[in-house]
């Protein structure tokens, strides 16, 4: 059924791998909703990934309905973290299908608690939710360890489809968070869905797909338009607020917010597709922190703070560390690139793909587009390099090449 055209929302459909079919509801301004649909006895169920703002609760079930999503079908609602325009809609749709809402058992506190002065609240009230039916999830198994570090397994693996696997995943406790009852699930149509080492027959890493919720704010509230005018207003008041409390009027470096979580993640990963909280998908590989590394990247690697001046880098004492760290940065570059052609990745997929992370890595807020727009540089920089290395294979130089051709003249 083809939907009606509305200005706040995209709608993307696809097949998954594992018998499963993805629908993408990207809302701008507001919270991006997932849903999974799989086949499941004689009917189609559904397993929601964030719920969306309340804003749109007069548009929702015809949304559905135009994409052929019986709400009386959803089997359970997934709750990445407990801002509004991720849960607005979470009771509207748990009381229509009576379906199972899962979240991180830190969420219980704002369900049951006071929000405080919480400027994402836009006047939601989350006390209705308690007549919902949840499930408060804890760490189930042994965690999963992702570049050396644990990630609390919540959930065990949830079957859905002929081969699909969900996998609910919390991240490392740490006192820089964006939310304390971050979570992120992971779909795969294979037991293991990392770290790829060898080819698996009809099987690509990139058929693999990480819900990260805000964990990553590829395009949040704060780097909004005219759209967001009232929250930014909303935040300004509680900055005021906290000053005239004796608190800080500052906001915090995004970069700092669960700085282990996603540097695990980055390196855990030869690549795999990222399904952000907002915006649009983008493509996750460890070969951005191996190899596409910008100064504020090389200056914590080396032990220095967010912030830190980066003469440091020049520096008598740290200049031959910093070409040392380029030279391994451009060794890892054709080691990966070789490695995705191992996995059955053709040369102009992997143009592509390459092509795909320069482009991706824009936007952000100004310290975050200061580092992505370095990075952009540094694989302008190794592809230039490669395509004159007559010590690599013909084909990866041309592959350099090609992939240059691809981007934006600068």
């Amino acid at each position: 059924m083809p939907g009606i055209k509305r200005d706040f929302l995209t709608v993307i459909n696809e097949q998954l791998a594992g018998g499963v079919h993805l629908t993408n509801l990207l809302f701008h301004p507001g919270g991006n909703v997932y849903i999974l649909t799989y086949q499941k006895g004689n009917r189609k169920r559904h397993i929601f990934v964030d719920t969306g703002d309340a804003r749109y609760g007069d548009e929702i079930f015809n949304i559905l309905n135009e994409n052929e999503i019986d709400e009386t079908g959803i089997e359970r609602i997934i709750i990445t973290h407990r801002h509004p325009d991720h849960t607005g809609l979470a009771y509207l749709l748990a009381n229509k299908s009576g379906a199972k809402i899962m979240a991180h058992s830190t969420f219980r506190s704002f369900v049951e608690g006071s929000q405080g002065n919480n400027p994402w609240s836009s006047g939601f009230d989350s006390a209705h939710l308690s007549e919902c039916n949840f499930e408060y999830l804890n760490e189930s198994t042994e965690p999963i360890k992702l570049n050396g570090v644990d990630f609390p397994n919540l959930s065990g693996a949830i079957n859905i489809g002929e081969s699909g696997r969900l996998i609910i995943l919390g991240t490392p406790k740490t006192s820089m968070t964006h939310s304390p009852d971050q979570l992120i699930a992971v779909y795969s149509s294979q037991p293991e869905p990392h770290p790829h080492i060898q080819p698996i027959k009809d099987y690509k890493p990139t058929d693999d797909i990480i819900f990260s919720g805000d964990l990553w704010l590829m395009r949040g509230p704060m780097f909004g338009g005219g759209g967001d005018i009232m929250w930014n207003l909303r935040v300004g008041l509680h900055q005021i607020g906290n000053m005239m409390t004796g608190g800080s009027s500052i906001r915090r470096d995004p970069r700092e917010q669960d700085a282990a979580a996603k540097d695990a993640l980055k390196r855990g990963f030869c690549l795999i597709r990222v399904k952000p909280g907002h915006g649009d998908e983008f493509l996750g590989s460890r070969i951005l922190p191996r190899s596409l590394m910008a100064d504020n990247d090389i200056l914590i690697e080396f032990g220095f703070p967010w912030g830190a001046d980066k003469d440091i880098l020049t520096s008598r004492e740290y200049a031959s560390k910093v070409n040392a760290r380029r030279e391994q940065a451009y060794a890892s570059f054709v080691e990966e690139l070789t490695h995705w052609m191992r996995l059955g990745y053709k040369s102009d997929e992997i143009s592509r793909f390459l092509a795909r992370i320069h482009r991706e890595q824009s936007g952000g807020g100004p310290l975050v587009e200061e580092d992505r727009h370095e990075r952009r540089e540094q694989l302008v920089i190794l592809l230039d390099r490669l395509m004159n290395d007559r010590s690599q294979a013909v084909e990866l130089r041309q592959l350099a090449e090609s992939t240059k051709s691809q981007l934006p003249n600068r």
